[in-house]
């Protein structure tokens, strides 16, 4: 039996711009992403087209698209984070079947017609009809807690994580080989042998468990679990970590509070990043400081993705931004809740009110015009980025940067960004 891990093309929008540049099996939820979560079974990979050519270079184990049908597979939701008794009670039932809640597949088993159907909508971007597929289906109105958290919505990879931190840290086995630490709390305690923790560091683990990589320098500062900072990554000193994820060959100082960080990211100054998601390659610039509630304590409400005169209901008191892969933050960004900062966007300083489409730079802040970022000049500041971590860019991401911004014109357009050169005058 192999499960397939499929993009819900119906949710992928709502995740924008973290999923532009990945499926939503790739997207962090916790300090896991699903394939992590699911990689010690045999898994097969569904998502875009566009994403073929990314998600084979990142899992080159792992069948991606491909389209041979094989009935014991088991289609499962990338948003849906199964318990595994379920899951393995699932996998036990034979008969063919469709599980679904809000109109969207949770889990399947299907016949090679509906397979073939299923898969080709999900590789070429359209929702599935379910009234299309030869088998009954369960919808649930609740989801019962034996399916644990679907993250429906972007605000979910914020309002879960403490709680997904919590219960995937909660199994590491506790080490302390650097001799005498400052720690608090008898949450699960994980310091690798290789990193290199001051012993000014207060680890403080009464919420929840700290994970500490290899290689990864924490200077004195406090870190508050459940947190968990991954291998080369550089805590700056005075820095407050606390419920939060920390990517590899990050470096970060000031405050975090409740946010993702994800790999190669700089946040190497001070400002506060309160109930962020940050993606890949990411530069926030000194004292860039994201709002994460407001002053009426009322919740936040974000722009819809494909209509951004519409705002939906979060339901969070607290949220703070989104930001995509490779974007830049000058020094004296302030973001207000809610907002999304598109895929390779520059942002200059000031005040950021509303969400900044991919592949812009975005002057309105200090007084100027907002403009495309040429996609020449973006890709030249990519590798120079990739080169400062000895990182050579593959033809797959710079073949996926393309694509992205060919895909995202629209957005600029509705926004009334044009191709111009920018200028600060």
């Amino acid at each position: 039996m192999t499960l397939v891990l499929f993009d819900d093309n119906a949710s992928r929008d709502n995740f924008r711009p973290i999923s532009s540049t990945r499926a939503l099996f790739d997207i962090k939820m916790g300090c896991l992403t699903p394939v992590e979560q699911f990689r010690s079974r045999p898994l097969k990979l569904l998502t875009r087209n566009y994403l073929t050519g990314i998600t084979k270079s990142r899992h080159p184990t792992f069948s991606v698209n491909d389209s041979a049908y094989d009935k014991d597979d088991l289609y499962l939701n990338s948003l849906c984070s199964i318990h595994v008794r379920e899951l393995e009670r699932l996998i036990q039932e034979k008969n063919y079947f469709v599980i679904t809640s809000r109109n969207k597949v949770l889990v399947a088993r299907m016949s090679k017609e509906d397979t073939e159907y299923f898969s080709d909508s999900i590789v070429n971007g359209k929702i599935p009809d379910l009234k299309k597929l030869h088998v009954n289906t369960t919808d649930l109105e609740a989801v019962p807690d034996r399916y644990g958290p679907v993250c429906w919505d972007i605000w979910n990879l914020i309002s879960d994580l403490s709680n997904r931190l919590s219960e995937q840290l909660f199994n590491q086995k506790q080490q302390s080989t650097l001799g005498a630490l400052n720690v608090k709390g008898k949450g699960p305690l994980f310091v690798h042998s290789e990193s290199t923790v001051d012993q000014e560091t207060v680890l403080d683990t009464t919420d929840g468990g700290i994970y500490i990589g290899p290689r990864a320098v924490i200077a004195q500062s406090t870190i508050r679990g459940p947190a968990f900072l991954n291998e080369d990554t550089e805590v700056k000193p005075y820095s407050i970590l606390s419920h939060s994820y920390v990517g590899k060959n990050c470096r970060v100082a000031g405050e975090v509070d409740s946010s993702v960080l994800t790999d190669y990211t700089n946040k190497s100054h001070s400002g506060y990043l309160g109930h962020s998601y940050v993606g890949e390659w990411v530069n926030l610039g000194a004292n860039t400081t994201t709002s994460d509630l407001k002053m009426t304590y009322g919740t936040i409400s974000m722009y819809s993705p494909d209509d951004f005169r519409k705002k939906v209901d979060s339901g969070l008191i607290k949220l703070g931004a989104f930001f995509g892969d490779m974007a830049k933050t000058s020094i004296g960004t302030n973001i207000y809740g809610g907002l999304r900062i598109g895929v390779s966007s520059h942002v200059h300083g000031g005040f950021v009110t509303r969400d900044i489409p991919s592949y812009v730079i975005f002057g309105a802040g200090i007084g100027a015009e907002n403009v495309e970022l040429e996609l020449s000049s973006a890709i030249r500041t990519q590798k120079r980025m990739m080169s400062r971590r000895d990182v050579t860019m593959s033809e797959q991401y710079e073949s996926l940067m393309i694509d992205v911004f060919e895909q995202t014109a629209d957005e600029r357009t509705k926004k009334g960004i044009e191709s111009k050169k920018f200028s600060m005058q």
